[in-house]
């Protein structure tokens, strides 16, 4: 684990710049260290009016579950009369039937827990030509289905989890105007699941210069305001759990850090959206806003099983709140996986996705050492 983290505030400096003038002997630190606390982490979204093609994003749950009902042979009159009777509270029948629609050996299975054995929905996914993210596959502008980054214009950007989710109507929106579902969940774990940490290491961050970006779980939830925004300045212990600690080597350079190794990300999350969040071939860009914050993009190659997950242990709820064809999810992921092929198959277990972070500054530092029967204080 690093050691501790402060984010050196201009209160600091001026009381350091007075010591020296008083003292004499004080000297300043060789590096500059800051700390920063995740405040918004979402799938990184750049939706339009045509980006679905004709027709738009993917029907409601309503539209749907009428299809649903027509893929398993019932007919107009009898899907309408499904359909009143859980209009009217008496909808255990249709529900029923949904909660069992897939078929396993011709027999009713749930399609959740079984994804493969549902019908597929042949949901729309992305037609349009830019999503934010990176080039993963070093292929450049010969990427097969590669996108271009509305920020630095970069082609052959591997984002199909953009691809696979950007048009279900809860996932769609932008950086300023959150995603429905993106901002459900993180309202969710905000107040419970322990903090994300960023810490910046660098011999003048105010300057282009090598720096070391490392990541780490706090042992406390994110801190907030009483308006419910994030709370700059608190205060952080790092979880010293390995399971959750990153640590990349990077540069600054024209007010833009990135990182320069790109090797495996993993951090204990939340079974809402996913128990480990997991990347390969990580890549990082992020700049610093004038009032101290920062904003990232983080990709990489995630296994999409993991993102599956939650949405097929969420059930029909999740269905009808939140995507309206949870197996539809399942293939259109499975459809746009690109990497880690299994041998015998062929079919790709992972996905690129890009993911968005906003971060405030914050102090951290490690969490107290537990004291041991017989150390000195205890006897």
């Amino acid at each position: 684990m690093p050691g501790p983290r402060t984010y050196l505030s201009p209160v600091l400096g001026a009381c350091a710049l007075t010591l020296a003038c008083l003292g004499g002997s004080f000297s300043p630190a060789a590096a500059e260290t800051r700390s920063y606390v995740v405040s918004w982490f979402s799938m990184a979204t750049n939706s339009n009016d045509t980006d679905c093609g004709p027709g738009g994003p993917n029907p409601g749950v309503q539209i749907q579950y009428r299809k649903n009902l027509a893929d398993l042979g019932y007919t107009p009159a009898q899907i309408e009369e499904l359909v009143k009777k859980s209009q009217t509270g008496e909808g255990g029948e249709m529900f029923d039937i949904l909660r069992n629609r897939g078929r396993m050996n011709g027999k009713p299975v749930s399609p959740y827990i079984y994804p493969a054995t549902a019908i597929d929905s042949k949901w729309k996914a992305i037609v349009g030509k830019e999503a934010y993210g990176f080039n993963l596959d070093g292929k450049g502008e010969a990427t097969k289905n590669g996108f271009v980054d509305p920020e630095t214009h970069e082609k052959g950007v591997n984002n199909e989890l953009y691809r696979a989710f950007g048009c279900y109507i809860s996932m769609r929106g932008s950086l300023e105007g959150r995603p429905t579902y993106w901002a459900w969940a993180w309202g969710q774990l905000k107040d419970s699941q322990p903090a994300w940490l960023i810490t910046i290491d660098g011999a003048d961050l105010t300057k282009d210069g090598p720096v070391t970006v490392t990541f780490d779980r706090a042992l406390e939830h994110l801190k907030s305001n009483v308006d419910g925004s994030p709370r700059a300045d608190a205060t952080y212990r790092y979880d010293s759990d390995p399971r959750s600690h990153n640590s990349f080597k990077g540069e600054f350079k024209g007010g833009v850090l990135t990182i320069s190794e790109h090797g495996d990300f993993h951090m204990l999350q939340n079974p809402l959206v996913v128990p480990e969040f997991k990347l390969a071939k990580t890549h990082l860009r992020m700049k610093f806003k004038p009032d101290g914050s920062l904003t990232a993009f983080i990709g990489g190659y995630q296994p999409w099983a993991d993102l599956y997950f939650s949405f097929g242990s969420g059930g029909i709820g999740i269905e009808q709140c939140i995507t309206g064809d949870v197996p539809g999810l399942y293939w259109l992921m499975r459809k746009h996986a690109d990497a880690d092929p299994d041998p015998k198959t062929g079919q790709n277990a992972s996905i690129s996705a890009t993911y968005y972070i906003e971060a405030v500054p914050a102090f951290a530092a490690q969490p107290p050492t537990p004291k041991v029967a017989g150390d000195a204080g205890e006897r």
